[in-house]
């Protein structure tokens, strides 16, 4: 291999190809804050716990007035995503000519992929949304931050909010369309780490819904925020029914590609676990609402408060306060079973990243110098699973690809 190429191999997995047909991709969900029951399956976790961050009764399909709650999680790692679904609702900010001024609650979500990562947060976090890790990381150096439950290192950050946005801006009459704001950052044990913006989702008018958000990173997102079922408020005459929670449909859901969650040579967990949380405007005032949930029991229903100071590994906090998703991926770099074609032709699969370009190369024998040639090249990577048809395929080989950018 010439030094060259050396330096843009970004993997190198091989495997044989064979004739005959082979799996087919899995059906992927439309992403839309609806929840797809046949793909998502049984949720992994349910809420049970009635929320005391109020409970929204509007039914709107983006504007929840005066509540936030987390009912139920679901999840599913396939085609190259993280899918997640969150059934509930989220409290939206309003600018108090459609909509009223309300709360800007966000939803914290916590991902523990990788060996490593912080089981209390530090305070010396990348800076996302506002200082959001350092509002839940260390009080100063001697002390701790949020405390995740025993075996939980979180090593990547996700945040979400909604609101709305006045336009026009230059003449009446004005109107509030929706606005949603999706953050990420990672976690590294020693602290420090990188934090973006994953994407703005933005309806185009107080009337018009998008359905779903497809950012130019390879992040989908849909957001339906009409639930008023689920668990009741805190002081409600029916505030210990949470039945209800697993009927719940609607909510956030994300396409996340599994690259977000990879260490740098592309690793991963067989097993991705999950905590997310309600939290205020600031990060600063942490809900009722987790999932795992709480498991508070009636008449100490309650907030969390600061998260610099609680812990959830606590014995006020039973069970786990995350869940697990089963990972079928050893690495966001990994090429995938072929699709078997007509004669010598074949699809091949590769996970990627999204905006960048690939070669797929062929060689039929490791023994000895090691010849690779071009089987595809140029392939642009425009979502997480990345697909080359190769028109005259080894019946027998190994195949690797190659980062060309």
């Amino acid at each position: 291999m010439n030094t060259r190429l050396a330096r843009t191999v970004s993997f190198s997995l091989l495997f044989a190809s064979f004739a005959g047909r082979l799996p087919a991709a899995a059906q992927s969900p439309t992403v839309d804050g609806q929840l797809d029951a046949a793909f998502y399956g049984a949720p992994l976790a349910v809420q049970d716990t009635p929320t005391a961050f109020g409970n929204a009764t509007n039914g709107h399909h983006r504007f929840a007035v005066q509540g936030s709650e987390l009912d139920a999680a679901y999840a599913r790692v396939s085609d190259g995503y993280l899918y997640l679904f969150i059934a509930g609702n989220l409290e939206t900010y309003g600018n108090g000519i459609q909509w009223s001024v309300g709360n800007m609650n966000k939803i914290d979500i916590f991902v523990d992929a990788i060996p490593g990562g912080q089981n209390s947060l530090r305070g010396d976090n990348a800076d996302v949304d506002g200082g959001a890790l350092s509002c839940m990381g260390h009080l100063d150096p001697a002390n701790d931050g949020l405390k995740f439950d025993a075996g939980f290192e979180a090593d990547f950050y996700l945040t979400f909010c909604n609101r709305t946005e006045v336009i026009p801006f230059y003449s009446p009459p004005y109107v509030e369309a929706w606005r949603g704001y999706l953050f990420y950052a990672t976690l590294p044990a020693a602290g420090g780490g990188t934090s973006r913006t994953l994407g703005v989702a933005q309806d185009p008018s107080h009337t018009a819904f998008v359905t779903t958000f497809v950012f130019t990173n390879g992040v989908q997102l849909g957001f339906d925020n009409s639930n008023v079922g689920g668990v009741w408020g805190t002081g409600s005459a029916n505030e210990t029914d949470v039945s209800q929670a697993t009927n719940v449909a609607t909510g956030l859901e994300l396409a996340l590609p599994i690259e977000l969650f990879a260490d740098d040579a592309g690793a991963l967990n067989d097993s991705i676990r999950i905590a997310a949380f309600v939290n205020d405007v600031n990060h600063r005032y942490v809900s009722n609402q987790v999932l795992g949930p709480m498991g508070q029991s009636a008449g100490g229903y309650g907030n969390l408060g600061d998260p610099r100071l609680f812990n959830f590994a606590e014995s006020y906090s039973p069970g786990d306060q995350f869940f697990a998703v089963p990972n079928p991926y050893p690495s966001a770099r990994a090429l995938l079973e072929p699709e078997a074609g007509q004669g010598a032709e074949a699809t091949f699969r590769w996970l990627g990243s999204v905006g960048h370009t690939y070669a797929l190369q062929v060689a039929t024998n490791l023994v000895g110098p090691q010849v690779w040639s071009n089987a595809v090249t140029g392939t642009l990577a425009t979502g997480p699973v990345v697909r080359a048809v190769a028109t005259n395929a080894a019946p027998v080989g190994f195949y690797r690809t190659v980062r060309l950018d």
